[in-house]
């Protein structure tokens, strides 16, 4: 099923971009569905179904037995385009290609195709001026609106303040955008961060250091970081600044973190974690891929995770369950439920001809999942001096 509408909606695309370069103009009869089939390698049926939906979009008008032909009052210029033929689609910008985009379009196309939505994905890299390019492409193709996971939480403000600004329809998933009030869904990052540190204290760690990239990344890092300081104070224990370990803003760039190099800045995190006065004997990592890199930097220090060390985790992705890495310990967010809600709430700002009164926000509760990378420290093998 997932297969065949990617199938029919690269029809739909093809002829998207051939109105829009005017190399098909209104009145222009467009190949029959058998012609269609062979050059897409495609089924009738496929074929069939694009057509039907270029058909309800106002783009294409089909004549029994004279074909199908390009309306004569379609436009396909946004800025003369009228409302009865917005394009009911809703554009999804993803920073990776990765597991967790996977499931959070998948939460996203279940609800749009229930409510007669075309979803398309563009894959932003990281890359805050794609991101920018993209985003201004879209609200140009006249689209309903977008889901967006935005690339970090201090880039292209002025992009996202235009698009308010414009009434432009558009919710963010797992992160904000500083300084802005925009309609967002997020996982609780505070009490994810929370309880993930009271599981550590619990199994009796005292010295609990947080790793992460930079706290000025992502609201969602700052949030988690917020909940372990709240756990350790709760415990009586003072959070420590040697304990928080974090790549430097300035310098931090997804994209030129090839595996080579995130160990590398793996090796320096843990290096710097146990140079600190009161050493850990847990870390507290922002995410999966991070604890994978911390554990593989501990064992070529000839320490044992979880006897010597314990890491956690966040995210809970089948990509790190590696050989020679422990199940970690992690947090499970539901991206795909992510996704879903995010339509909704899209949808609904569509519908609606004003905009709510109040900027809509939605908080999804984790779950604390326990596995083998995490134990009760040995007092043997304590680190504290």
């Amino acid at each position: 099923m997932r297969k065949k509408q990617v199938l029919y909606r690269n029809i739909m695309d093809h002829f998207m971009q051939l109105t829009a370069e005017e190399r098909l103009k209104p009145g222009d009869k467009i190949p029959t569905e058998q012609e269609l089939s062979e050059q897409f390698g495609v089924s009738r049926i496929t074929v069939a179904k694009a057509l039907r939906e270029l058909e309800y979009i106002g783009m294409v008008t089909r004549t029994q037995k004279r074909g199908s032909f390009i309306r004569q009052d379609y436009d396909a210029k946004p800025a003369r385009r009228s409302s009865r033929t917005k394009l009911p689609m809703i554009g999804v910008l993803l920073p990776f290609e990765e597991e967790i985009g996977l499931d959070v379009l998948r939460g996203v196309e279940e609800h749009c195709a229930e409510h007669g939505y075309y979803v398309t994905y563009h894959n932003t890299k990281y890359d805050p001026e794609l991101e920018r390019e993209l985003l201004l492409k879209l609200v140009e193709d006249d689209i309903s609106g977008a889901i967006v996971y935005p690339c970090s939480g201090n880039n292209n403000v002025e992009v996202f303040g235009r698009l308010i600004i414009e009434r432009f329809p558009f919710v963010l998933i797992d992160r904000t955008v500083e300084g802005l009030e925009v309609p967002h869904v997020i996982s609780d990052n505070k009490q994810a961060g929370y309880e993930m540190t009271r599981c550590l204290l619990e199994l009796g760690h005292r010295s609990i250091a947080f790793v992460c990239t930079a706290l000025r990344e992502a609201i969602s890092v700052s949030e988690r970081y917020k909940g372990y300081c709240k756990a350790l104070i709760e415990a009586g224990i003072a959070p420590r600044e040697e304990w928080l370990i974090e790549s430097d803003v300035r310098s931090f760039d997804v994209r030129e973190q090839t595996p080579e190099v995130q160990m590398e800045l793996a090796r320096d995190k843990l290096e710097r974690a146990l140079q600190a006065r009161q050493r850990p004997t847990a870390i507290v990592s922002v995410n999966d891929k991070t604890a994978m890199y911390i554990i593989r930097s501990a064992q070529e220090r000839g320490l044992s995770v979880p006897s010597d060390l314990s890491v956690t985790g966040f995210d809970n992705l089948t990509a790190f369950n590696v050989p020679g890495i422990p199940p970690l310990t992690t947090i499970q967010q539901d991206f795909q439920r992510q996704g879903r809600q995010a339509s909704v709430m899209l949808i609904e700002m569509c519908d609606r001809p004003e905009p709510f009164e109040e900027v809509r926000k939605i908080v999804l509760a984790t779950e604390l999942i326990v596995r083998q990378s995490t134990a009760v420290p040995r007092k043997s093998a304590a680190f504290s001096r």
